[in-house]
C-alpha cells in the first residue's frame, strides 16, 4: 500500500509501503512524528484538513486503516499537510483592505519554543501577488506568514512596546497560488492583548524603466540581497533619495558623472536616505540589505526642498556679515574663502540635519578644527583674526558624509578702546583682556594678606584653563570651574608674590581667541591649606 500526498505537482516526501500487518507499528512512528512536529512547530496552528480532504489527501490508504489511524490520533496526517487548496479548520478568513480585530490570550495556540500564544487566520493569494501585513494595538506582536507548511515571511516583531499603539509590520510575495496561514502572536510568553490585523495589496514594480524624481517604487528584496536601477535626472539640483524597508536593514549607493556616494542607516531607525546635489544625466543606484534577509522595501527619489530664492553655492568666497551659504557634501569637503580686513572676532557655524559636521579655519598661522562646537553635532569655531585671507574648510565626521548643510561667518569688532594684553601685572579687581595666540599668558598678582583668592578666566573663543603658581611650584589649577567652558580657581593664600597663568585647555595648538581675567581676594575660607612663604 502507499501512502502519498500531492502537492498541485509536488509529492510529499512521506511515501512508504505498508501491509494491514504494519497498522500498529505505523500508527506509534506517526504518532512520534506528530507530536515532534508539534514541539517543533513555531506555531501550534490547526493540523487537519476536514474528513473528506483527507481522505482524498491519502486516497492508497485503505479505509479501514485510515478511520482506525484518525480515530486513534487527530494529527496522523501533519506529516502529509492538507494541500493548498483546502481550507484548515478553525482559521478565520483574511482579506485585502478588510481589517479584523482580535485579541491574544491564554487561550490562544501556544509556541512551544517560547510560551506565547497566536491567533491565526488565512487569507487567499495569487502567484507571485505581494501585499503588506500591519497590525495595531495594545498587543506587542510579532507576525509570521505560512504556506503548506513551511515559513514564507517573517517572524517580525514589532519594534517597540509599550504603550496602546504598538505596531508591527510584514511583506510578502506569494512564490505561488494558494491559501496562507497568517499568524499573530505576543513577543514572548508574557504578552497579551488586542490588536487590529489589515492587509493590503502591494504594487511592485516591473519593468527596468529608469527612476524619475518625484516617484516612489516598492520592490521586494530576494536572495541575491541586491538591486540594481537607473535614476535619471533632467535638471540640476538637490535631490533625496530614500530606501525604507520594516523587513529588511537597508543601504544605498549611488554613482555616475563623478559622484560615488554611499549611506547606511541615514534615515529613520534602520533606513538609508542620501541627499546630494546632482547635475542632469543617468546614475546607477543600487539598494541593498545589509541584514542578508529578503523583505519588501520602498524606494524613491524626490526633489529636496530650498527656502524660497535659495540656490546652492558649493564653494566661492565667504562673506562675514553672517549670510547664509547653503551647500552639500557628496562625500568630499567644501571649501570657501573668507577675507578679514581688520582684526576682528569672528564666528564660523557649520548646521546640517543630515551628517555630524566638521569645520575647519586655515591660513596665517592659524590652524583651527572642530566637531560638535556648536548645538547637537553641529560646529562652531569663535577666534579674533588678523586682516588676511583664510581658508573655510566644510566637511562631515568620515569620508562619507552626504547632505545639505548651512555655513555662515560673523564679523564682531573688537572692543573699541580696548588694550590687549599679553602678560603682565595683574591688580586685585581689575579685569584685564586678552588676546591669546597659541601660547599661554603669564601675570605676576601681589597678596598683601591672608585670604581665600578667586580667579575668573573667561572666554567665548576657547576652553579655559588657569594654573597658581609660587616660587616655581603649581599651587592650584583648574578647568571648567566656572560657567560652561570657563575657569574658575580658587586657593587660600599668605602674603606674597604668585604667578597666574592664563591658558588654553592643554594648550591647544593654533586656538587663538579673546578673554577676560580678574582676580580678588576675599576671607579666609580655611586655616588649613594656607599657602605660607617657604
Amino acid at each position: 500500500m502507499v501512502v502519498e500526498k500531492r502537492r498541485g505537482t509536488r509529492t510529499c516526501a512521506l511515501r512508504r509501503m505498508i501491509s494491514p500487518n504494519d497498522a500498529v507499528d505505523l500508527t506509534k512512528r506517526i504518532e512520534d512524528r506528530a507530536r515532534r512536529v508539534a514541539v517543533q512547530s513555531r506555531y501550534q496552528l490547526p493540523a487537519l484538513a476536514p474528513e473528506g480532504s483527507t481522505t482524498r489527501s491519502c486516497q492508497m490508504i485503505k479505509r479501514s486503516i485510515c478511520s482506525t489511524l484518525l480515530f486513534a490520533l487527530p494529527l496522523l496526517l501533519a506529516a502529509c499537510q492538507p494541500t493548498p487548496g483546502a481550507m484548515q479548520a478553525g482559521l478565520a478568513t483574511l482579506r485585502l483592505d478588510t481589517p479584523v480585530s482580535g485579541e491574544v490570550t491564554t487561550a490562544g495556540r501556544i509556541n512551544y519554543n517560547d510560551g506565547s500564544r497566536s491567533v491565526a487566520y488565512e487569507i487567499e493569494l495569487g502567484d507571485d501577488q505581494a501585499i503588506s501585513l500591519e497590525t495595531k494595538g495594545a498587543l506587542c506582536a510579532r507576525l509570521l506568514v505560512m504556506f503548506d507548511g513551511e515559513t514564507v515571511a517573517g517572524p517580525v516583531d514589532a519594534p517597540s512596546c509599550g504603550d496602546a499603539n504598538n505596531e508591527s509590520r510584514l511583506s510578502l510575495l506569494a512564490p505561488e497560488a494558494g491559501r496562507y496561514t497568517v499568524a499573530v502572536s505576543g513577543v514572548g510568553g508574557r504578552s497579551y492583548g488586542p490588536f487590529r490585523l489589515e492587509a493590503k495589496a502591494l504594487q511592485v514594480r516591473t519593468g527596468n524603466e529608469p527612476l524619475q524624481p518625484d516617484v516612489e517604487i516598492v520592490d521586494f528584496m530576494q536572495d541575491d540581497n541586491r538591486k540594481r536601477y537607473q535614476v535619471e535626472i533632467s535638471e540640476p539640483g538637490y535631490y533625496v533619495l530614500e530606501m525604507r524597508s520594516s523587513d529588511v536593514d537597508s543601504a544605498l549607493e549611488l554613482q555616475g558623472n563623478g559622484v560615488s556616494v554611499s549611506d547606511d542607516d541615514g534615515g529613520d531607525g534602520l533606513d538609508s536616505r542620501i541627499r546630494v546635489s546632482l547635475q542632469p544625466g543617468v546614475y546607477t543606484l543600487h539598494a541593498k540589505a545589509v541584514n542578508d534577509k529578503a523583505g519588501m522595501f520602498r524606494l524613491s527619489v524626490s526633489t529636496g526642498a530650498l527656502p524660497d530664492g535659495v540656490q546652492l553655492q558649493n564653494e566661492g568666497s565667504l562673506m562675514a556679515d553672517g549670510t547664509v551659504v547653503y551647500g552639500t557634501l557628496v562625500g568630499s569637503p567644501r571649501e570657501y574663502t573668507l577675507a578679514i580686513a581688520q582684526p576682528s572676532r569672528i564666528e564660523l557655524d557649520l548646521r546640517s540635519d543630515d551628517f555630524d559636521a566638521v569645520l575647519e579655519l586655515r591660513g596665517n598661522g592659524i590652524s583651527r578644527e572642530d566637531d560638535d562646537g556648536g548645538s547637537g553635532t553641529d560646529s562652531r569655531i569663535s577666534t579674533v583674526l588678523q586682516p588676511g585671507e583664510y581658508r573655510v574648510v566644510a566637511r562631515g565626521l568620515g569620508g562619507n558624509a552626504t547632505g545639505l548643510f548651512q555655513l555662515t561667518a560673523t564679523q564682531r569688532p573688537m572692543p573699541e578702546g580696548a588694550a590687549l594684553r599679553t602678560g603682565g601685572t595683574l591688580v586685585l579687581d581689575t579685569p584685564v583682556s586678552g588676546l591669546l595666540e597659541g601660547e599661554g599668558h603669564t601675570y605676576q598678582l601681589e597678596v598683601a594678606r591672608r585670604g581665600e583668592l578667586v580667579v575668573d578666566l573667561t572666554s567665548d573663543d576657547f576652553d579655559a584653563m588657569l594654573e597658581l603658581h609660587r616660587d616655581g611650584a603649581l599651587v592650584a589649577s583648574d578647568d571648567d570651574g566656572g560657567t560652561g567652558t570657563n575657569s574658575r580657581l580658587q586657593a587660600d593664600v599668605a602674603p606674597g608674590r604668585y604667578m597666574i597663568k592664563a591658558l588654553a585647555y592643554h594648550g591647544a595648538h593654533g586656538i587663538r581667541g579673546m578673554y577676560e581675567l580678574t582676580a580678588r581676594l576675599g576671607s579666609v575660607s580655611s586655616a588649613a591649606g594656607v599657602v605660607d612663604q617657604p
